[in-house]
């Protein structure tokens, strides 16, 4: 009985683990680097910033433009399963059909790169590039 219970005991901690730590390399402030958007490549803009900052499970999405205060545009919760990163936006700055619409993206992170690849709701094909700054 009692190594059934440190059995268990140490099953529950490497869950508690393992579920702690899969959020772990998105978390921070991610800058955006540019994308591919339907085989069309977008640059980063020069006059302005976009930034999201992801927690243990939800995310805010800033614009940064010169000395003006951040404006938060979007936000909601994300998860992680293996290589698949799943984004549900809870609020939107501007009307929106992905409010309250998961999104799955196939993720790549290189050192403080972030690659993320999906297909939204409309057909769009994405593909953007991030870079962790905190």
């Amino acid at each position: 009985m009692m190594k059934q219970a440190h059995y268990f005991s140490l099953l529950l901690l490497i869950l508690v683990v393992i579920s702690s730590c899969s959020k772990g390399p998105l978390k921070g402030t991610w800058q955006y680097n540019g994308g591919v958007y339907n085989g069309k490549v977008q640059y980063a803009s020069t006059e302005f910033q976009m930034q999201r900052i992801y927690t243990h499970d939800d995310y805010e999405a800033y614009l940064l433009e010169g000395n003006n205060p951040p404006n938060l545009y979007n936000s909601g919760i994300y998860e992680i399963k293996g290589d698949t990163l799943l984004i549900t936006s809870k609020y939107s700055s501007r009307p929106s059909q992905n409010t309250d619409v998961t999104i799955a993206y196939k993720f790549v992170i290189d050192k403080d790169k972030l690659t993320i690849k999906g297909v939204l709701p409309n057909g769009m094909l994405v593909e953007e590039y991030w870079k962790k700054v905190k």
